[in-house]
């Protein structure tokens, strides 16, 4: 992609060197035909192309990378070649300034991490903001309306098992020292929380610490499958001891100050 859009379009180029495109498409046949009499690779310089003109007819031209323009300066003298080298290399600066700036990835907020591939919420972070500790043991929920497993929440690896030190290199956050693993919120698991603890304590969390979690989650770009997910992951607690072992997930309230 990035060789397809950092050329510029034969029909340009000879505006900047001020000919007409027939007259530089001829030009840029014979470079060609010269090229390949050397054994040399005219794709690195030249690519043919096409475009539609005003009636719709299908009409010749060439994608021009750097070093095809880089070689057609070389061709012209005086001032026509250092206006046209000037241009050209502001046009490449152009397009690598828009190429940088879809590349860079919003800065996510500290408490939303990627693991395995995907965007979590520790339950220590989520206790740490709002007061909330999820926690849970080995019996699945009579309800369904509560947090699922594997939909909503997960849980990953004893904490004796792990090597803190290539887990903190490899994802590039603590592991922490949880009593048994460490378990995390999915984004759907997040809001839904927050709806159960709005739900079932009649309560109100406080409302810059709830804009600063959905402002977290908005800045999340999830893929279309993740965001449909249409069935649970395995809880993969421990691999040792066997996985999918249902959860129970129960709020506690424990900060007066932040509700």
């Amino acid at each position: 992609m990035h060789e397809i859009e950092q050329t510029l379009d034969s029909r340009e180029v000879a505006d900047m060197v001020e000919k007409e495109h027939k007259t530089l498409l001829r030009d840029l046949r014979r470079y060609i035909t010269q090229f390949n009499q050397c054994n040399l690779a005219p794709v690195e310089f030249f690519t043919e192309s096409t475009y539609k003109d005003a009636k719709g007819e299908t009409r010749p031209c060439y994608l021009i990378t750097k070093k095809g323009c880089e070689f057609i300066a070389h061709k012209l003298t005086g001032t026509k070649g250092t206006i046209f080298t000037a241009r050209y290399i502001n046009r490449f600066h152009e397009m690598q300034d828009i190429l940088s700036k879809k590349e860079v990835k919003p800065e996510l907020p500290w408490f939303i991490r990627r693991f395995r591939g995907k965007y979590i919420m520790l339950f220590r972070d989520f206790k740490s903001l709002t007061g909330v500790e999820i926690s849970g043991n080995y019996t699945a929920w009579a309800r369904s309306d509560k947090l699922q497993g594997g939909l909503d929440y997960n849980g990953w690896a004893w904490y004796t098992t792990v090597n803190k030190e290539k887990f903190l290199k490899e994802y590039g956050f603590e592991y922490g020292d949880e009593e048994k693993c460490m378990m995390y919120l999915y984004p759907h698991g997040i809001r839904k929380s927050l709806e159960i603890y709005k739900r079932e304590s009649g309560r109100k969390l406080n409302q810059e610490v709830y804009d600063m979690i959905m402002n977290g989650l908005e800045s999340i770009q999830l893929p279309k499958k993740e965001i449909a997910v249409m069935k649970p992951e395995p809880i993969t607690i421990n691999k040792e001891y066997g996985n999918n072992l249902p959860l129970q997930i129960k709020i506690i309230v424990e900060k007066e100050a932040v509700m």
